[in-house]
């Protein structure tokens, strides 16, 4: 009977840590893209939704051409994010924009102080612009 309260316990726990990781996700999203010098300038709002700082958070960028055919591969560092903050970050892809038909975060190769593995599950990706998908 007390192996079952201990785990029931360790279960409830697990619960609710799995709830609150649930609410506290960075919000990234892809809101302009455009081209200058045969570049294409992309700007992301990223939003820590958690009560906890991020001093880094580089993510593995993949863009695919509008054909499907992989593009470019960038190493694109989000953070530091303070904690319910938002803030814009640009980076500039080696390719025309109207090229762009999406780009795959495959993973994160940074986060500190969380894992990188943690960081990639908590991620809430969007795109507002039809051309370009944002997704992991």
């Amino acid at each position: 009977m007390r192996g079952v309260v201990i785990v029931l316990a360790v279960l409830s726990l697990l619960a609710s840590q799995g709830a609150s990781a649930a609410q506290e996700k960075v919000r990234i999203e892809l809101n302009t893209a455009e081209t200058a010098d045969n570049r294409c300038r992309m700007n992301f709002v990223v939003e820590n939704k958690a009560d906890a700082a991020l001093d880094s958070m580089k993510l593995d960028i993949v863009a695919f051409g509008i054909d499907g055919g992989i593009m470019r591969r960038l190493i694109a560092e989000m953070g530091p994010l303070r904690p319910q903050k938002t803030i814009v970050k640009s980076y500039l892809v080696e390719a025309e924009c109207k090229a762009i038909g999406a780009l795959l975060v495959n993973d994160v190769t940074h986060c500190a102080p969380a894992p990188a593995a943690a960081c990639l599950d908590g991620l809430a990706l969007s795109s507002r612009l039809k051309e370009i998908r944002l997704y992991k």
